[in-house]
């Protein structure tokens, strides 16, 4: 990913203003938050680091389907490591939980998790993201000052 991020950007022709990425570590390999350790907490302190620092663009996080409980986490651990992400795509750590009601109890059910936990989930979602993404703004600013994209 990190690879990734150094030559993608450069490809003008492709007018990238924001690029959607995973967070580069699984946290549930990752020392002090699953059984089984793959990544030491400074090595994957280090990866989200790395990561950031390897594009100006603007960034977003995409929650690759973990629990709302580990993505809000994995976000709190990036602005730890100094990750510079601007915000998150997430669909399934916010709503995920919300198919079994409706599976087994129909709609209903469904919309009443939507109006509770799955309003909860976003909420806090929010609060995290107020307290640990960076504004794309400073990044456009910047770039918009060194080059103006649109004359």
């Amino acid at each position: 990913m990190n690879i990734f991020c150094n030559v993608f950007p450069k490809i003008r022709c492709y007018n990238v203003d924001v690029l959607k990425m995973e967070v580069p570590v699984n946290m549930n390999y990752v020392e002090g938050y699953g059984e089984e350790v793959v990544y030491s907490r400074a090595e994957a302190l280090n990866y989200f680091k790395e990561q950031s620092e390897a594009t100006e663009l603007p960034f977003i996080f995409l929650s690759a389907g973990v629990s709302a409980e580990l993505f809000q986490e994995t976000l709190r651990f990036a602005k730890e490591a100094g990750s510079t992400f601007n915000g998150v795509l997430c669909g399934r750590a916010t709503w995920a939980n919300g198919v079994e009601p409706f599976v087994t109890e129909g709609e209903v059910a469904a919309r009443q998790w939507l109006q509770t936990q799955g309003r909860k989930n976003i909420e806090e979602l929010n609060t995290v993201l107020a307290e640990t993404a960076s504004s794309w703004q400073t990044k456009i600013q910047a770039k918009e000052v060194a080059a103006p994209r649109f004359s």
